[in-house]
């Protein structure tokens, strides 16, 4: 019999800023052979930081430039 699937959870900002933390423990306390979870934890933050910005920010900000332009 197979398990039931757990619902995942929504990767945000702030779980992969949570996960490049943890990553980063983990090197400190593994060494360099945990290295390379923490670069791809860290790219995952950077480029997620970088699409965000890049569509405006969160969606509150979004709705709140959008309530300003109406007249």
């Amino acid at each position: 019999m197979s398990r039931p699937k757990t619902p995942a959870k929504e990767i945000t900002l702030e779980r992969l800023g949570e996960m490049l933390l943890f990553a980063a423990k983990l090197v400190d306390r593994k060494g360099s052979i945990a290295q390379p979870i923490l670069d791809r934890c860290e790219r995952e933050y950077l480029a997620a930081k970088q699409k965000q910005a890049a569509k405006g920010g969160s969606q509150l900000d979004r709705i709140k430039k959008m309530l300003e332009a109406s007249p």
